[in-house]
């Protein structure tokens, strides 16, 4: 476990180092007194899954490589998530209807000019796997996809962090940069069926 102060220090000396995955954090993370305040705040025992986030903190104490899988690791073996109401905080799935499901933003797009993403309107898919699905299943005008694999499309993300869509979840944006053009895609990760 890394006290929060340490744990700072680290998140600067990964970022310095260019480690990726740290670019996912929002800009004002890279501050240390926002960092420090953050962590304290994950790490409360008034926090739910505090003890989770304390693990996964710590695995920044290895160089950004082992780190990363380190936080895949801990992240599959937490138990899963219950599910939330439309509208409440959290990063637990919102189940939704067959036909919602069926009829989600993003769901029948071929190439990304098809969908307009914004916060109000994202992509709708379920969980961080059907997020990376989606971005490398889509294509450019060309037929051609910018991320070629999974994993180089899970560590693309913007850094950037907002809420938004029909339930105000955290959403995740994509800046894919194709032949023709530079699309901005919005991705809520939080709507799931109920019935899979």
């Amino acid at each position: 476990m890394l006290a929060p102060e340490a744990a700072c220090a680290r998140f600067a000396v990964l970022t310095g180092q260019g480690c990726a995955w740290a670019d996912r954090f929002p800009t004002e993370f890279r501050d240390s007194a926002t960092c420090v305040r953050s962590l304290e705040t994950w790490f409360s025992a008034a926090t739910k899954g505090h003890e989770t986030l304390e693990r996964t903190v710590g695995c920044w104490s290895q160089d950004c490589d082992d780190a990363a899988a380190c936080m895949v690791r801990i992240q599959q073996a937490a138990p899963p998530a219950a599910p939330r109401t439309c509208g409440d905080e959290g990063t637990s799935p919102i189940f939704v209807d067959n036909a919602t499901w069926t009829g989600r933003r993003g769901v029948n797009a071929r190439r990304f000019a098809d969908v307009q993403t914004t916060v109000e309107q994202p992509v709708e898919v379920c969980g961080v796997q059907g997020e990376v699905e989606w971005i490398t299943r889509v294509t450019c005008a060309n037929g051609s996809n910018p991320y070629g694999t999974q994993d180089r499309a899970n560590s693309s993300r913007d850094s950037w962090m907002s809420r938004g869509g029909h339930c105000n979840s955290i959403l995740d944006r994509y800046s894919v940069a194709c032949p023709e053009a530079t699309y901005v895609i919005h991705i809520d990760r939080y709507v799931c069926p109920l019935h899979p």
